[in-house]
Order: C-alpha cells, then sequence, then structure tokens
C-alpha cells in the first residue's frame, strides 16, 4: 500500500476524533438512561409491552438493514449475526404473542367463572320456588282455614222403583 505524496494520511484522524468525543456523550445518555427503573405491579406489563414492542420494532428494523448488506455481500459472520439477531426477534414477538393469548385466557376464564356462578344461582333461585316452604300440619290447617263449608242435603231413593 503506497500512500500518494497529495494525499496526507492524517486528515482523517480529526474525524476520527469527533466521532470518538461525540460517541462519548451518547455513552453518557446511554448510561442516563440504564440507571434503575423503579417499577411495581401495576406498571410492570406495561413496562413489558412498550419495551419489547420497542424491542421488536428495532430488531426488525435492523434486520432490513442486514438482509441488505448480507445480501450484496454474503459473509459467514454477517449471515451467523443476521440468524441469531432473526432468531430473537422471532422469540421477543413470540413472548409478546403468549403473553397476548395468556390475558385473552385469562379474561375468558374469569367470564366463563361468572357465567357459571350466574348459571348456578339461577337454578338455585328456580328450585328455591319450587319447594314448599312449610310442613304438613301448617298445609292442612291453611287449607282448613280456606275452606267453605258444602251444604248437602241428602234425600232416599226408594230402592224399588
Amino acid at each position: 500500500m503506497t500512500v500518494e505524496q497529495d494525499e496526507d494520511p492524517f486528515d482523517n484522524v480529526q474525524d476520527l476524533i469527533e466521532q470518538l468525543q461525540t460517541g462519548n456523550t451518547s455513552v453518557e445518555q446511554l448510561a442516563t438512561v440504564a440507571e434503575k427503573i423503579d417499577l411495581n405491579k401495576s406498571d410492570l406489563e406495561q413496562f413489558i409491552l412498550d419495551n419489547q414492542g420497542t424491542i421488536i420494532k428495532d430488531s426488525v428494523d435492523v434486520l432490513q438493514i442486514m438482509k441488505q448488506y448480507v445480501s450484496a455481500a454474503p459473509n459467514a459472520e454477517d449471515i451467523g449475526s443476521f440468524a441469531e439477531l432473526l432468531k430473537a426477534a422471532s422469540t421477543a414477538i413470540d413472548n409478546l404473542t403468549k403473553l397476548h393469548v395468556s390475558n385473552q385466557r385469562t379474561d375468558t376464564q374469569v367470564k366463563i367463572k361468572q357465567m357459571d356462578i350466574d348459571s348456578k344461582k339461577q337454578l338455585s333461585d328456580d328450585k328455591n320456588l319450587t319447594k314448599l316452604v312449610c310442613t304438613r300440619e301448617e298445609i292442612i290447617k291453611k287449607m282448613i282455614e280456606k275452606s267453605e263449608v258444602v251444604d248437602v242435603t241428602t234425600t232416599e231413593e226408594d230402592p224399588s222403583t
């Protein structure tokens, strides 16, 4: 490799220094983001959904970029990295799907249990309506109280006629 006379190899050094200096501020920004996150149980699900969604979106974006890069100049390391990223993105999507299915299953189970409770309550109410809630003696007493006296007159018939 020969260096031409009019091309100074140290011209790019200033660009490299600037990149390193700006990279340092990016690391400082990442350090502030990486501070401890205080989550309670009610915020945990939303935190998982938000971050899982961000990870999936970023992974898909990087996959699109890497797909073009790998198809342009295939390299064993790049293809391996692409495969690992694809696997990670698929796993993240699968985990999010499992969380969604689990939430739907829980909601369905609660609704089914409520329907079961309501139907048992209705059957119990119907059963209680058809049951007698008094004793035999009380029923006879009520029948006697409500009965009307029937005046019966008997006439004898002559059996010879």
